[in-house]
């Protein structure tokens, strides 16, 4: 049996998955219930998620109860880790936390849009890439 590949989703990809039906069934389909990755996240994954999905222009697009709907079934897929240290590597010290939560939980891919978190490409054991390039990557493997 081959090793499932740990994967962090940054926040955002949360956000757009609730709010846009294609990003829901990409997370869905190819992430959550293919059985060769395994999804982390940590409480502050989720309390950023929270945090965005709340903002005026988003409350416009979903319903309170379709973002905990989201939620609870998004969580029943994925791992809860804990985030022992942050570093502070990140430009943007508030994207540091996903490093922690790669660290944790010995990621292979971190997936985000940020390009902060982009440019480093790699750090420690984990590949940071964005959604496409990390679709085109577990299409090869299957």
């Amino acid at each position: 049996m081959k090793k499932r590949l740990k994967v962090v989703l940054d926040a955002n990809w949360f956000v757009s998955a609730c709010i846009s039906r294609k990003s829901r069934r990409t997370l869905y389909y190819k992430l959550l219930r293919d059985v060769q990755v395994q999804v982390f996240y940590a409480p502050e994954l989720m309390a950023e998620f929270d945090d965005v999905i709340q903002r005026a222009k988003f409350a416009k697009i979903v319903s309170p109860r379709h973002v905990h709907r989201f939620k609870v079934i998004a969580l029943k897929f994925m791992k809860k880790t804990t985030i022992e240290t942050i570093p502070s590597i990140v430009r943007d010290v508030d994207d540091n936390y996903l490093l922690g939560i790669c660290e944790a939980c010995q990621a292979d891919f971190l997936v985000t849009g940020d390009q902060d978190l982009l440019v480093l490409g790699l750090y420690r054991s984990t590949t940071i890439l964005n959604m496409n390039q990390f679709l085109q990557m577990i299409s090869l493997i299957e």
